[in-house]
């Protein structure tokens, strides 16, 4: 089965054909793209003889996508929300209006402690945009944002290059958690002679141990204290309630809507650095209006989620 020529598809047809498989109904594909139910009834017709292919078929009382018609979906709508944002780029931005798609790079910390006031926003300003939250990692973040599959990341502990146009949105610093009941429960604050002895559970994506102990104290660096690694921070909590292990998270953690019971919160080891929790874009975004936008919104989120801690 051979894909039509593209030069038989107008721009006019890949949007029409997205409202259709997207709605999986004439009527309401109609309406999305503001044209009458039989002119989209006729451009079903034609797209149909294209692509050789019934693309939307009866099932019960509605349509369903064929499986080459499944195939498309997603590649169309990123296709077209690429052409859509290539448009927009140094034009006027209406987030009521726009259909954009965001995709934003962040920790799972961060999904939790921001998103749901940056969706708040969204829905109630902008009830067209969606934003697709992805997992990030040290070592992809830098190319994800560079070639533009991710808008922003939003993290701590990434390596940001002079590429990279990086603004700090709170400065934090680390709590050891252990389970109630451990050795070093009693305590405020653990020494760092003391935490060097100690057995860790990390959190992989940060690399928390060893890496950045090594400025704090050679003694930390061994990776043979490291017992167990996760790449979800939010988990870490779980592992600490049921080992004798010690974990090393940023105090944000303690406002994520997450279970700490069973757990103590100490104070870390004073000589460990800060940390900085910060957004990324790539500098050709700087004057793209709905970048700025959403740039906004990550900054509102910081904001309110602090409040809420």
């Amino acid at each position: 089965m051979n894909a039509p020529p593209l030069a038989s598809l107008n721009l006019n047809s890949l949007v029409a054909l997205d409202a259709l498989l997207t709605e999986c109904s004439v009527t309401r594909a109609a309406k999305r793209v503001r044209v009458t139910q039989p002119a989209m009834s006729q451009t079903l017709a034609r797209l149909r003889e294209l692509f050789d292919d019934p693309l939307l078929v009866r099932k019960d009382r509605g349509m369903v996508r064929t499986p080459r018609a499944e195939a498309m979906l997603l590649p169309l709508s990123e296709a077209l929300q690429s052409v859509e944002r290539a448009i927009q780029l140094g034009m006027g931005f209406e987030p009521a209006t726009s259909k954009r798609i965001f995709r934003i790079g962040m920790t799972d910390l961060h999904a939790a402690t921001i998103l749901p006031s940056l969706l708040r926003t969204v829905a109630r300003t902008a009830p067209e945009i969606r934003v697709q939250a992805e997992a990030m990692s040290m070592t992809s973040f830098s190319d994800r944002i560079a070639s533009g599959e991710v808008d922003l990341a939003v993290g701590f502990l990434l390596r940001a290059t002079e590429a990279h146009a990086v603004e700090t949105m709170l400065v934090d610093d680390y709590v050891c958690l252990v389970r109630r009941g451990h050795p070093l429960a009693r305590r405020k604050r653990i020494g760092m002679i003391e935490y060097a002895k100690q057995r860790h559970v990390v959190n992989t994506p940060v690399s928390f141990v060893p890496q950045t102990m090594t400025t704090a104290g050679r003694a930390i660096g061994a990776t043979s204290r490291i017992r167990a690694s996760l790449p979800y921070l939010l988990g870490v909590p779980a592992m600490v309630r049921s080992t004798d292990l010690v974990a090393t998270v940023p105090r944000r953690l303690l406002s994520a809507p997450i279970d700490l019971g069973g757990l103590v919160v100490l104070e870390a080891p004073e000589e460990l650095p800060q940390v900085a929790h910060s957004m990324w874009w790539h500098p050709r975004f700087d004057r793209d209006p709905a970048h700025q936008w959403l740039r906004q919104l990550v900054r509102e989120g910081f904001s309110t989620s602090s409040g809420q801690s």
